[in-house]
């Protein structure tokens, strides 16, 4: 294990996000074959009420530690980084048995009078040990990501997949005799299983991290050597600063699923109000949040490992004051963001059909992913320009502006959807503009913060260039090769691939990259700096 530069440690993180996603499709699909619809509906109707819970336990607490263990490192206070450790699994110890007995003693009640189904008892109940082996988790979580060492938390997460995957679909089939409920509570038991897998991982990790110490160049010093404290902290201190960053954040993670109920409540509800059938309303409703607003997200896998990386790198740069440092990173955020974004929504904009059938086989579904492919924009300016106020301790921001951006959304999907002939593009859009607004704030607060003010939009000119010269050539090969194969996936396949490699060519060619980031790429990545710099000369 050592520290991981910002490049090396999102590459990491982004790896072990690809992997987990792939194995979670390795689950998803044949227990879908296993115990049907109504077994997954099972799993479905008690995962809010579980991530609920997860989300007020666990959300906070890696962004939090990873602040104050990187701030402290950065100042040279090693025993510091042990107190913060110690005080944290100290205090989420208990909130974790806590919630987990409270979920395991509440589950019939719950099944009974909230989702009102007594079969949902089963699942709830033994997914109510992963909130304790979670909690547990994010402490040191946030800990390896605040000495900025990703590896664990890549590996963790890949670790808690496959045996959630593993134990999950042996038990799911092993107790399928038993009832569709029972098989659901085998599902069930892989993920507090794959839970604790990783818990057990990360754990390993930390008592062999503990036997020497990292420096704040990423190398090792023996155990049991002095180390230089400049600064005392008592543990109620370290307790109430864990606190002041953990609860903004964690308020702030139940913005999305709060603006999903209000989705849920206002669009069906406006769609029935201007004629559509109940039906007809959820099948609507379910074309935009369970398939466009999922591809639209889809982006955030990339900006997701970005943002965990930021929160470290941006607090151990703030920490010693070096300001140019923090301006590079701020910049590398909204850069990254719209390299990633920009590209995404051209491509959803251009192919929303094709796409909706490739992956969901309903071409229905293009209609609202056309009208917020915009979206996928900020929603990844969004997550990463998050991730830099968090690590300058202005955590309260993110929240703020995600409130605003949720309040917007609802306010034009009300208004939007009501109207005949607009219908589901109206919620479409305004799902899109509380993206948007909530991009657009945390920029500002950004460039405000680091005063770079507007200037910060010009990172992503190139990206803008790049997609532009990106639309055409993907429109062209997908018209024609459909004409000649009338297949979506022969067609939509390659014009992506095909506006993967113009986009990344047209980035090269622009000067988007140096012979040093693009010699990161596998396999041609040192060929084409080397033939880039005969070109263009070192940079």
């Amino acid at each position: 294990m050592k520290t991981q530069s910002f490049l090396s440690g999102t590459l990491t993180l982004l790896g072990a996000g690809i992997i987990t996603k792939a194995l979670g499709a390795l689950f998803v699909i044949p227990l879908t074959r296993l115990i049907g619809a109504e077994g997954v509906g099972l799993l479905q109707m008690a995962s809010p009420v579980f991530v609920a819970v997860l989300v007020l336990s666990a959300s906070g607490i890696p962004i939090a530690t990873s602040k104050l263990v990187s701030a402290r490192l950065a100042i040279g206070d090693e025993s510091g980084v042990r107190q913060v450790v110690s005080v944290c699994l100290g205090a989420m110890v208990p909130v974790g048995i806590l919630l987990s007995y409270a979920l395991y003693a509440g589950a019939g009640l719950i099944a009974a009078f909230l989702v009102r189904d007594p079969r949902v008892f089963f699942p709830l109940r033994y997914l109510s040990p992963a909130i304790c082996f979670v909690t547990c988790s994010a402490v040191f979580r946030g800990y390896f990501q605040g000495l900025r060492i990703m590896a664990p938390t890549a590996v963790c997460s890949v670790t808690e997949q496959a045996v959630r995957v593993i134990v999950g679909l042996g038990l799911a089939y092993a107790l399928l005799p038993r009832g569709v409920h029972w098989s659901a509570a085998g599902a069930a038991i892989g993920g507090s299983c794959g839970s604790l897998a990783g818990l057990v991982l990360l754990i390993i990790y930390f008592i062999a991290l503990g036997r020497g110490s990292v420096t704040q160049k990423g190398r090792w010093k023996p155990a049991g050597l002095p180390v230089h404290s400049p600064h005392r902290w008592s543990a109620l201190s370290t307790l109430k600063e864990i606190v002041r960053l953990a609860t903004p954040v964690t308020i702030a993670s139940l913005v999305w699923p709060l603006q999903d109920f209000l989705n849920a409540a206002v669009i069906p509800a406006r769609l029935q109000h201007i004629g559509f059938s109940v039906s007809h309303s959820a099948e609507l409703y379910g074309r935009l949040s369970g398939m466009a607003l999922g591809l639209v997200a889809l982006p955030g896998v990339v900006t997701t490992a970005m943002a965990i990386n930021l929160v470290p790198q941006v607090a151990a740069s703030h920490a010693k004051g070096q300001r140019h440092r923090t301006v590079q990173l701020t910049e590398s955020a909204v850069r990254g963001a719209l390299l990633v974004g920009i590209p995404a929504s051209v491509g959803l904009l251009t192919l929303p059909t094709e796409i909706s059938a490739l992956v969901f086989a309903d071409p229905g579904a293009g209609v609202p992913l056309r009208i917020m492919a915009f979206s996928a924009t900020f929603l990844c300016l969004q997550q990463t320009t998050a991730s830099v106020l968090n690590g300058l301790g202005k955590v309260g921001i993110p929240l703020r502006n995600g409130l605003i951006g949720a309040a917007c959304a609802t306010l034009a999907n009300y208004v939007f959807t009501g109207i005949p002939g607009v219908d589901i593009k109206g919620a479409a859009f305004g799902i899109g503009l509380g993206f948007l607004i909530t991009g657009l704030l945390n920029m500002i607060d950004c460039g405000r913060l680091t005063g770079r003010g507007l200037k910060l939009f010009m990172t992503g000119w190139r990206a803008a260039a790049g997609s532009a010269i990106m639309f055409p050539v993907v429109q062209g090969i997908n018209c024609l090769l459909f004409m000649r194969t009338l297949s979506y996936a022969v067609s939509a396949c390659s014009a992506i691939l095909t506006g993967v490699v113009v986009y990344g060519l047209a980035l090269i060619f622009l000067g988007e990259f140096s012979s040093r980031e693009i010699a990161v790429i596998p396999v041609v990545g040192n060929s084409l700096a080397r033939a880039l710099r005969l070109v263009r000369g070192p940079r």
